[in-house]
Parts: C-alpha cells; structure tokens; sequence
C-alpha cells in the first residue's frame, strides 16, 4: 500500500503517455484491486481514451519478480523509474535506478528529498495531477531525461559503500581512540 501503485495507474492513464507502464514485483493485495478497478472500468477508460489502441490496460505490464540481470537491464531501459511511495525507509530502489542513469520520478515525502536531492522529478505522491505532469515531462523532454541521467549517479555516488566507510570511520574518529592512534 505504501508503493502508492494505484495513483501510479491512475496518473499513467491520465497522462496520455503511449509508453507502458511496467509494474515488477509481486502482485500484492491493493495493485490487484487497483487493476480489478481499472478492468472493470475498461470500457468506459477506452471511450474516454480513444487515442490509445488495445485500451487503457494494454499500457500497463505486470511482471513477476525478476532476476537481477533482467531488473537491471529493464531499468537501463527505462525512460524513468517512478517511485511515489507514501513512505519510505530509505528508498534504494531510486538509489539503484540513479546510480544506472536512469531518471526517477520519486516522492517528495519521507527520505526521498535528502536521498535524491536535485538529480530527481520529486512529486508530491497525493497529488494525482503533479504525477500526470510530471509523467508527461519525462516522457517528452528528452534534455529533462539526460540531466537527470547524468545527475543520478554523481547524486548516487555519495551514497557508495566506500563513502559510507569513510562516514563511519569518520564518526568513531570523534568518540574512539583507536590503539595507536
């Protein structure tokens, strides 16, 4: 629930973007009833959307967990990842897709602003209509796309193992005298 998958379909739908929507992972309990929704309401969906052949739902790809191989190279693939979330620990998938150069359309909430900074389309993630706008920024501005491309893993960077190290070496530095030191 805190994917914020639903406003995601609904926001893709809205946007008129042609693209996919691809959904990877599994089919928990509120995206199956957000797309038992969005079945059920098909038709009207398709009368109000006569530009998109095959329907609304032709635009929207769910695939199973995938190896990690294959998540790699459909992120490298990708215009943008978007990652609404309502919340979020930390947010290493927008981490990940970052350090890929690919952009990320993430929330505006929880850790999202202090992990992504400026190398990111932040939204807030109720805001339906800031996720249409920002959806259709990405999918047509392709000067958008490529400094966000190129800001992501310089952003990304700052969160490597090796700096996390130095970080924390750092911090003990300030409470522990180490022996012979």
């Amino acid at each position: 629930p805190r994917k914020n998958v639903t406003r995601m379909i609904e926001a893709h739908l809205a946007s008129g973007v042609t693209a996919p929507l691809v959904l990877e992972g599994k089919k928990v309990w509120r995206r199956k009833r957000a797309l038992r929704f969005l079945a059920k309401h098909d038709r009207l969906l398709s009368l109000l959307d006569k530009n998109v052949s095959g329907g609304p739902l032709s635009r929207i790809v769910q695939l199973e967990y995938l190896t990690f191989p294959a998540l790699v190279s459909l992120i490298r693939g990708a215009k943008a990842v978007l990652f609404p979330s309502l919340y979020e620990g930390f947010g290493l998938p927008a981490l990940e897709a970052m350090t890929l150069g690919t952009p990320v359309l993430p929330s505006n909430t929880s850790s999202m602003p202090e992990l992504v900074g400026d190398a990111a389309l932040q939204i807030d993630p109720y805001d339906t209509q800031a996720m249409v706008d920002a959806i259709r920024a990405l999918a047509s501005d392709e000067a958008l796309r490529g400094r966000l491309a190129e800001a992501g893993p310089l952003r990304a960077e700052l969160f490597s193992i090796d700096r996390y190290h130095a970080r924390l070496a750092a911090l003990y530095g300030r409470f522990v005298t180490l022996p012979g030191g």
